[in-house]
């Protein structure tokens, strides 16, 4: 064999994807964010993506071009594959976006799209250099190429090969290299800093009304409907003062219903008498359950103890609904969360700023704003800082954070940065009349907004100190959540960032659901963002059965891959992985209603089941587990919402933000739902499930979850134990039964097993035995540093089976930081384990020393 065949031979078997496994020897590859589904299907034809200019000026360019073309649309009638010498020009895409190139370090990591199957090797070719592209996965029918060059580059382009057929490709496509026009690279100069303390680390999200309800004296007397849709409030609070007098206004007659609080632990689904009568459709969005910033800091302890290391609150600022998201003022704390009537005390701050604090005085009717001065009751104008008051309730919160600080907990606060209620100074005032950008949207494109917004979340920052103090000192919050904010504020938004994060080396910001969140990263909105597709890739992988809804292995392998790499490794471990929070349904409910696309077709009056998951599924828990598993063994930071990790269940707002399930207050009422959702199951229900075919309702028990409890614990404490690895490991696939390479060697073992086990039974018991065979649907991914490797093993099925699992280790052990019973000995790369229905495992190994890993291990 001639050295050139012998070298073509090489480079066949060196680039050719032969199964997913052999794809991702290195895990990386970028994803498209909220738009997932429809970019899978919308494919841009780069073949017509040609410079006018050198169309115009250069006719000889433009006639390669034109027979390129129409061969293309020759070679597209026939099947290409690779190695036949036909590419398929039209399924080539590239584009100058965060979409497919993301900074990485001192690398840029360069991204192109191709048909399944069809180039034999891809190169990147940039000024100074040039790199083979690997294939990182496929799906959809297409394959995506993955290549890391250095980030100082200026200009690169594609060298496309298939047997002898070659292309380059640019902002064009051409056979001649001197016809393409580049592609065109700068490095972003507007990337934030990334505060160390938040990558890896685990937040705990808080919607404040339903944690805990601390102190019952500033429990809510009207709600967003205002006072004049209720009559006066009657009794007390314990300082003696009448709950009439807590405030100035006008109350509706004595046929109007009294506002009051919905019990804690009262069936959700029961009114209490003002939802009866007061604007019915929207009763169960406005009601109050009570919970404050003294419940949250009653509980700092459990947040530390579960394993948590930040909590994030919802908004906390002064607003008449109870999710404070639609402000009036940006600057103070709303009194139903801190204090209605004053208290006179400092709460051991250190005040530099100044305070209103008088004992006796009343919060709601200090905020009351007037227009015709253009200041409220605490002599504030909103537009000079100088004049600003920090009240009770804003020291309380500052209390929050400065206790939280002294266990160690960082504390984060969302704010929806320009959206306001229409109680707002501004709205209705013609003097603002340019704050608006619509309805209630603020205009952060206006200097006075911006300077507002800033000074606002300033104050919060530097706490009533007004200065910047290390650790247990800080009396400052640690980050800000951007919520619900337009796009056409984002440019303006980033400004507001930039400056925030000079009061504050270490301050984190992030953002919500975003349609471009690599983009928002590379244009320094937010430090990083909530992905989505994660969880929604779990669900359509894990919990969907429906062929429409549900994705395999190897599609989802990939693109769990593509997700990885839409961001530099440093801002993955530090991107917030959900799996429910306050706009989604509840994570658990989502075991018993799949085949859906993830937050939709989730509200109770759409045949969502509300029934407590395990009541309905006696498998619901193990698949909650394994969800569970999987978003916490990701080198990212997961986010726990209040209350799953008690086995909390509903369905999207407002179900979703019900009472968190504390033992003190227990019993809870058994809740409702309707009997029409469950016809088929009236019969087959446990007995602690009533069903009232008269009344048309089922009834179930409320109770939290110590098992799944118990889990998160668990996890928490692999985080904790390994936190380096989950700051600083990367991600890389290992094995996916559904890939067929990998599919054939496990399907020949099992054959081999079960062959084995009815010559067992003929040998020692005289009789034939053929087991079942299981349904076996597995992946197994690695995160390492370099020091530290821990495989995790996900059951995708509902049934056990023994694996020969592929390992990167030659020799060496790895043990189960689920159960530390089980210890597995390498040999020849690969361990021999059992796996349990819906089962994660969690295999550790010290990569450093891997004779000692096993003495390592041992406690």
């Amino acid at each position: 064999m001639s050295f050139k065949l012998k070298m073509k031979v090489l480079l066949f078997l060196i680039s050719s994807v032969v199964s997913f496994s052999a794809q991702n020897e290195n895990f990386q590859a970028d994803i498209k964010n909220n738009d997932v589904n429809n970019r899978e299907n919308y494919l841009i034809s780069a073949a017509k993506k040609k410079n006018k200019n050198r169309q115009e000026s250069n006719k000889n360019s433009r006639n390669d071009e034109t027979e390129e073309n129409t061969q293309s649309a020759t070679e597209s009638l026939k099947y290409s594959q690779r190695n036949d010498g036909i590419i398929d020009l039209n399924s080539l895409v590239h584009k100058e976006d965060s979409e497919f190139r993301v900074l990485n370090g001192t690398n840029v990591k360069i991204m192109l799209r191709t048909k399944n199957n069809d180039v034999y090797s891809a190169e990147v070719v940039y000024n100074g250099g040039k790199k083979m592209m690997r294939g990182i996965g496929n799906y959809g029918g297409n394959e995506i190429f993955m290549a890391e060059i250095p980030s100082n580059v200026s200009s690169y382009y594609f060298v496309l090969t298939d047997d002898k057929t070659k292309y380059y490709m640019g902002r064009n496509i051409s056979k001649n290299l001197k016809d393409i026009e580049k592609f065109e690279y700068s490095r972003s100069a507007k990337l934030t800093t990334i505060p160390e303390w938040a990558r890896g680390s685990v937040g705990y999200q808080i919607y404040i009304d339903s944690f805990r309800n601390g102190d019952v004296d500033n429990d809510a007397i009207f709600n967003e409907f205002g006072t004049d849709d209720f009559s006066e409030p009657t009794g007390e609070i314990r300082s003696g003062t009448s709950k009439k007098d807590l405030v100035l206004a006008y109350w509706g007659g004595n046929e109007k219903p009294q506002f009051s609080l919905n019990e804690w632990n009262s069936n959700y689904e029961e009114k209490n008498e003002w939802e009866e009568n007061t604007l019915n459709d929207v009763q169960n969005y406005t009601r109050y359950y009570g919970g404050d910033l003294q419940g949250i800091i009653d509980k700092l302890d459990y947040i530390k103890n579960l394993g948590v290391e930040y909590i994030i609150l919802s908004s906390p600022f002064y607003s008449l609904s109870n999710h404070k998201y639609d402000t009036i003022y940006f600057n103070h704390v709303d009194p139903y969360f801190g204090y209605i009537e004053q208290t006179g005390t400092s709460k051991g701050l250190d005040i530099k700023a100044k305070v209103h604090n008088n004992n006796g005085d009343k919060e709601l009717n200090l905020l009351i704003f007037n227009p015709e001065t253009d200041r409220n009751l605490l002599d504030e104008d909103l537009l000079n800082t100088k004049t600003w008051i920090w009240t009770d309730s804003d020291l309380q919160l500052a209390s929050l954070v400065k206790q939280a600080h002294q266990k160690g907990l960082k504390v984060v606060l969302e704010v929806a940065p320009d959206t306001t209620s229409n109680r707002f100074f501004a709205i209705n005032n013609k003097e603002f009349s340019d704050w608006y950008l619509k309805d209630t949207v603020l205009d952060l494109k206006n200097p006075q907004v911006r300077n507002y917004i800033e000074n606002a979340m300033k104050k919060w920052i530097l706490g009533p100190d007004e200065t910047f103090k290390k650790d247990v000192y800080d009396d400052g919050i640690d980050g800000i959540r951007y919520v619900y904010y337009d796009n056409e504020n984002k440019e303006y938004l980033a400004q507001i960032t930039e400056n925030l994060k000079k009061y504050k080396p270490d301050l984190l910001i992030t953002g919500e659901v975003s349609n471009s969140i690599t983009k928002d990263i590379e244009d320094g909105i937010y430090d990083s963002g909530a992905d989505y597709n994660i969880v929604n890739n779990i669900i359509k992988y894990t919990v969907n059965t429906n062929p429409n809804y549900r994705i395999d292995g190897v599609e989802f392998a990939t693109k769990l891959n593509e997700i990885y790499n839409r961001y530099s490794s440093n801002r993955f471990n530090m991107t917030q992985v959900f799996i429910g929070s306050l706009d989604t349904d509840r994570i658990f409910s989502g075991m018993i209603n799949p085949n859906r696309v993830y937050d939709r077709n989730n509200q109770s009056d759409q045949g969502y089941l509300n029934i407590r998951p395990d009541l309905y599924d006696g498998t619901a828990v193990s698949k909650l587990k394994r969800v569970v598993a999987m978003q916490m063994m990701l080198p990212a930071t997961p986010v726990i919402y209040y209350g799953d990790e008690k086995g909390m269940w509903g369905a999207d707002s407002p179900r979703n933000r019900k009472p968190m399930l504390w033992e003190d207050y227990e019993p809870y009422d058994p809740e409702t739902d309707s009997i029409s959702k469950y016809k088929d199951r009236l019969r087959s229900f446990p007995n602690v499930v009533e069903v009232n075919e008269v009344q048309k309702w089922i009834s179930y028990p409320v109770n939290s979850n110590a098992d799944i409890e118990n889990h998160y614990k668990a996890l928490l404490k692999i985080r904790k134990d390994h936190k380096n690895l989950f700051r600083n490991g990367k991600l890389r696939i290992l094995e996916v039964y559904s890939d067929s390479k990998t599919k054939g060697r496990i399907d020949s073992e099992i054959s081999a097993y079960l062959a084995d086990q009815n010559r067992r039974a003929k040998l020692y018991q005289g009789r034939d035995f053929t087991p079942a065979r299981p349904n076996t649907d597995f992946i197994s991914y690695e995160i390492s540093d370099g020091n530290e490797s821990m495989i995790i093993v996900v059951n995708n099925g509902a049934d056990e089976y023994p694996l020969s699992l592929q390992v990167p280790k030659l020799f060496g052990f790895y043990r189960n930081q689920l159960n530390l019973k089980e210890n597995y000995a390498i040999s020849d790369k690969k361990i021999q384990i059992n796996v349990k229905p819906y089962e994660v495992k969690v295999l550790y190994s010290n990569a450093k020393n891997m004779f000692d890993s096993f003495r390592q291990n041992k406690n």
